[in-house]
């Protein structure tokens, strides 16, 4: 199937959904696509420190908390 054969099938799925989580889930990888930017290794690290400190001031989520929390989702 050529690219624009896929996009037709795809428009014609997405007119087709009544499914508002499908929808997201599109946008979402239309929006992280335009993110992708890369960051320098200054501000990589400091992304790092600023973790780091959040972790020592209490301010994160264990992971089973978090399997418990999305169980409900």
């Amino acid at each position: 199937m050529n690219i624009q054969a896929e996009k037709l099938e795809l428009m014609e799925l997405l007119l087709r959904t009544e499914n508002e989580k499908v929808l997201k889930k599109i946008r979402a990888v239309f929006s992280s696509e335009k993110k992708e930017d890369r960051v320098s290794i200054a501000q990589y690290n400091k992304e790092i420190d600023a973790a780091i400190e959040r972790i020592k001031k209490g301010k994160f989520v264990k992971h089973e908390d978090l399997e418990r929390e999305s169980a409900s989702w």
